[in-house]
């Protein structure tokens, strides 16, 4: 009885008390952060293009600028504005530009006037203009194979894909394992920077537009006559099956005289050159084979192969291999990544004398540098997020730890500035690269929680070669963040009463497991729904891949025939076992697989609340939506687990809610 009312008297301390005092980048801040991505060097080797996104949660849009930066004097310029954000089912869409070869003009798609075209610029920004354009958008841009072409995809027209959308509204949607039954389906996600009709088109959940069978048509510019080429069919792409077997794409790079680098491996890593005469070069240093290779490119003009190395941390290290004499050398390393942009994956882009790169570390918001590949003197081209780097900043430790069966993983801490002693802890699971503005998928708000008073801790999934049992990985999860736990419990620095999760997508499966199968959550948050038998059925639809998908990921078939699989993987079917309070904040286009649990938790006295982000895919990319998520998660984790109300009026009816939930829940300990 003394635990219990211990509990319920921790429930009932709700003190007023204003949002924290920000050390660190608020929760607008980092919404706003101005991202650097679409990193190309000039023939010349003189110039950097890039692009500039940053979110407006005002406008509740991305403003996009293109930039032109000298390499040598370290001077930029904007050049163009890059037009409307090209949302395409759950991200920004961005590539490089294209440059001429004459290092005069660089070519990119842009979205103005509700039509997506080909845009010439020059690299001074004395002019741009429209190079291609017409009834049907570009849909994809990329430099000829021979050095002095580009070439564009067109799609449907865009009065077709509207006829074709309102002629099946008139009819009714013909149910097909195309569809997707709990979306919307007029014009319910977006596709090429518009609210479209979407259809599944092979792969789990990738989506494209109503369309997407028609043929895209291939064009070619002659970038030093002008001349176009003719136009031609553009080659099916076949979209095989997801599988679960956890491999890794090869990694090649072709050099200018047709030497091919190949890197591949997710731990035994081989990095070999085949040579244009047939022989084969590997490099069996230890800089080569350890860790993981996540980008490859020849260096112009140099018979040197630079690639990307990083560690379980997401830290990111530039090498170089001259093949000729089998030396390794690093260039740079960073506490973070750097690279061509948010993806880990993305290549630093190269010029015969330096990288350029995005740097960005767990507390440091990205900037651009210019790294000589000789000295590897690093440069800061530009930073567009210097001001958030005036204030202080939390605390940065990368931890590791072991789990019981010896396994080692890792993640990072944001710790408050004061020395934390008996503190609440923050734990989000899946992948921690970059800066840390909000985890996998952007959704919850480190920083502020740090300002707070919170330990944070963004927690990398355990690795792993192969997936097998996906209930092992669920085990796994729960074993890392009860280690994680220990730990920290042993330095003196949480209070275990007081401990939260959350969790993006493979993150929100982590979360929702540990919620039912142990005791140790005082308040969860998913951002992601989870298997449900409910769910299930909506995608087993004839013709569909989801059922063998969760055969090969969960070992789950259908839930009336394999009724105790789904008992122990389904958080609906376990509602009663949840006691931690649950805030779910999901997309529209997956909200509807939430509901199942959402109910029957609902009939509980385990407070849950549901939130369904109109127009969203499983990402969020609309500002208002990632500020609203992000304001809520920091709001519901303090009330939870500090007892703080933020007195702003606006959030009186939220307070109102969660204070009658927390009532039913303490109603329940007392009977």
């Amino acid at each position: 009885m003394a635990r219990l009312l211990g509990k319920c008297l921790l429930l009932g301390a709700v003190t007023v008390a204003g949002p924290a005092a920000h050390a660190g980048p608020s929760v607008r801040q980092i919404v706003e952060i101005a991202d650097i991505e679409s990193l190309s060097v000039s023939p010349d080797g003189r110039l950097a293009a890039f692009r500039i996104r940053q979110a407006s949660i005002d406008r509740n849009s991305y403003q996009i600028d293109w930039y032109v930066a000298d390499l040598e004097s370290g001077h930029s310029v904007r050049v163009a504005d890059g037009g409307t954000p090209i949302y395409n089912d759950g991200i920004l869409e961005s590539e490089p530009a294209v440059w001429s070869p004459d290092s005069r003009y660089l070519f990119r798609r842009a979205l103005v006037d509700r039509a997506i075209g080909l845009w010439r610029t020059t690299a001074d920004g004395s002019g741009n203009r429209l190079e291609a354009s017409g009834d049907s958008d570009v849909e994809r841009v990329e430099a000829g194979k021979d050095g002095r072409s580009l070439v564009y995809v067109t799609g449907p027209s865009r009065d077709s894909i509207e006829r074709a959308e309102r002629e099946e509204y008139d009819n009714g949607v013909l149910v097909d394992r195309t569809v997707d039954v709990h979306q919307s389906m007029f014009r319910g996600g977006f596709v090429h920077g518009r609210l479209a009709s979407q259809r599944l088109v092979g792969r789990w959940y990738q989506r494209d537009g109503l369309l997407w069978r028609s043929p895209r048509i291939r064009h070619s510019i002659d970038l030093v006559d002008g001349s176009e080429g003719p136009q031609e069919p553009e080659p099916a792409v076949a979209v095989e099956p997801l599988t679960a077997s956890g491999a890794v794409d090869d990694l090649t790079a072709v050099s200018v005289g047709g030497d091919v680098a190949t890197a591949r491996g997710d731990g035994d890593v081989t990095l070999e050159i085949r040579r244009k005469n047939g022989a084969i070069v590997r490099c069996a240093r230890p800089d080569c084979t350890a860790g993981k290779i996540v980008s490859i490119a020849w260096r112009p003009g140099r018979d040197e192969l630079l690639f990307t190395r990083q560690d379980l941390f997401f830290r990111q290290d530039l090498f170089a291999f001259a093949p000729a004499s089998g030396r390794v050398r690093r260039i740079a390393n960073k506490d973070g990544l750097l690279n061509g942009g948010r993806r880990p994956s993305l290549p630093c882009a190269i010029a015969q004398s330096a990288a350029v790169c995005v740097s960005a570390g767990p507390a440091s918001p990205p900037r651009l540098e210019r790294i000589d590949l000789d000295s590897g003197r690093r440069t800061i081209l530009f930073d567009p997020n210097a001001a958030l780097r005036q204030g202080s900043s939390p605390i940065v430790e990368h931890l590791e730890w072991k789990l019981p069966d010896g396994r080692t993983t890792t993640g990072i801490l944001l710790l408050p500035k004061a020395r934390p002693s008996k503190a609440p802890l923050f734990v989000a699971y899946y992948y921690c690269p970059g800066f840390l503005r909000g985890g996998a998928g952007d959704e919850f708000p480190m920083g502020p929680l740090a300002d707070a008073g919170f330990v944070v801790a963004c927690a990398n999934m355990v690795p792993f070669k192969a997936w097998g049992d996906g209930v092992d990985h669920y085990r796994t999860a729960q074993a890392s963040i009860e280690a994680l736990v220990d730990l920290l419990g042993r330095r003196g620095w949480i209070d275990r009463a007081r401990i939260g999760m959350a969790g993006f997508s493979a993150g929100s499966e982590a979360a929702m497991w540990i919620a039912v199968n142990s005791g140790l959550l005082a308040a969860a948050g998913v951002s992601s729904p989870t298997y449900e038998p409910a769910a299930y059925w909506a995608g087993a639809i004839s013709g569909k891949d989801n059922p063998r998908v969760i055969r090969e990921f969960m070992q789950a078939g259908p839930p009336d025939q394999d009724p105790d699989r789904w008992k122990l993987i389904a958080p609906a079917l376990n509602a009663g076992r949840i006691k931690a309070p649950l805030l779910m904040q999901v997309p529209e286009q997956e909200a509807r697989y939430a509901t199942e649990l959402y109910a029957r938790l609902g009939a509980t006295t385990t407070p849950v609340e549901l939130y369904a982000f109109p127009d969203e895919g499983h990402l969020k990319v609309q500002p208002r939506h990632q500020f609203a998520v992000q304001r809520r998660y920091l709001d519901w984790f303090r009330y939870w687990l500090q007892g703080a109300v933020d007195p702003d009026p606006g959030l009186a009816p939220q307070y109102n809610r969660w204070d009658e939930l927390r009532r039913r829940k303490e109603g329940s300990f007392l009977k």
